[in-house]
Parts: structure tokens; sequence; C-alpha cells
């Protein structure tokens, strides 16, 4: 059985092989992927360790928008039957329905940078509110910058580990954005949990 790993190996040499259609390609399986609910996640390594870290950033976050967008005018024209029946099920998402009501792009930006929610959840989720398109997709672009940037960084960082490339200070360096990278995170998650929960409590007192 291949494993994950051997997958991911084989991917990013196939994809190399393609010289520049390796951008193109590669936006075609990052939406293929987020289309059907994917975790975009491997996605972002697999551009840090191919096309390092500027390229990476700027074709992830094409891609990552182009996304957003068509999973919103899914979620509001041909899906919105499905979407609403499969958002429903999830937890907790009354709380963000209501918070996007009251807050907008604040609990767009909180949400895109925390993991309390998972992206594929959001693309779809986010069309079902009132939020304006493209405010929407704005906040969205800009929100998912810094998370694709640590994990495009760290990718690009450990392929020139590997290769060779042991400098303590670029080592040095890696380590401390790391952790204040997951810092910012956790600030994030626990500030966007305190926010919905506090509306989620506050209603609950109100009804």
């Amino acid at each position: 059985m291949v494993s994950w790993q051997e997958l991911f190996i084989q991917a990013n040499d196939w994809l190399s092989s393609l010289g520049y259609l390796a951008y193109p390609t590669f936006v075609i399986i990052y939406l293929t992927a987020t289309l059907v609910g994917l975790p975009a996640i491997f996605l972002f390594l697999a551009a840090g360790s191919l096309f390092g870290f500027v390229h990476g950033l700027v074709t992830v976050s094409f891609a990552d928008t182009l996304s957003v967008a068509i999973c919103y005018i899914l979620g509001r024209t041909i899906a919105r039957k499905k979407v609403s029946s499969w958002i429903s099920q999830r937890p907790h998402w009354s709380e963000f329905d209501r918070a996007v009501a009251k807050k907008g792009w604040k609990i767009v930006f909180l949400t895109r940078l925390s993991p309390l929610v998972p992206s594929n959840v959001l693309n779809y989720g986010f069309s079902l509110t009132q939020i304006n398109f493209w405010q929407y997709l704005f906040v969205s672009w800009l929100a998912m910058l810094p998370v694709i940037s640590l994990y495009i960084y760290l990718a690009s960082v450990g392929i020139n580990l590997l290769s060779g490339g042991n400098d303590p200070k670029q080592i040095a360096a890696s380590v401390i954005g790391l952790i204040t990278a997951l810092m910012a995170i956790a600030y994030t998650t626990k500030l966007m949990h305190g926010t919905l929960f506090s509306k989620s409590r506050r209603h609950k007192s109100e009804e």
C-alpha cells in the first residue's frame, strides 16, 4: 500500500517534470481538491517544496482565492440545497451564522486565520450568509495570506535544509518564525472561540 509520503513525493516529481506547466496544473489540482472538500494543507506544503516561497505563495494565493469564489457561487446557485443540508449538520454553525450577520467581514477574517473551522466548511458555508461577495473575497484573500505563507515557508525551508542548507542562523530564524506563528494562531483561535460562544450565550439568554 502506497503511503501519503510516497504519493506526495511522486506528485512533486511529476509536477516538477512539467516545467512552467506545473503552475496551471497545480491550480487545477488545487481547485479540484477544494471543490470536493479535501484539506488544502498538503497542497500548501507541496507548493512550498516545489515552487519555493515567493512563487509558491503567489500560486497558492491565486488558486485559493479562485476556489473561494467558485465555492461561494456554487453555494449560492446550483449547489445551495446540498450545501445547506451539509452545513446544517456541522456543530456550532448557527453561532457562525449569527456572528456573520452582526460582524460581517470581521468574523470572516478571524475564521480564516483560525483553524477552529476547516476551510472547506468555510468556503461553502459563507455562501449561505448575507455577506457581500466582493467584501468576502477580499477579506478571505487577505486573511489567508499569513496562513498560506506559514506552510509554504516551512516547506521551502525544510527542502533547503534537506538539501544541505544547514545555516544555524536560518534554522534559528525558522524556529522563531514557527513559534511566533503558532502563538498567533493560538491567540486567534482563542479570540474566535470567545467571540462566537459569548455571542451564543447572550443569544440563548435573550431567548
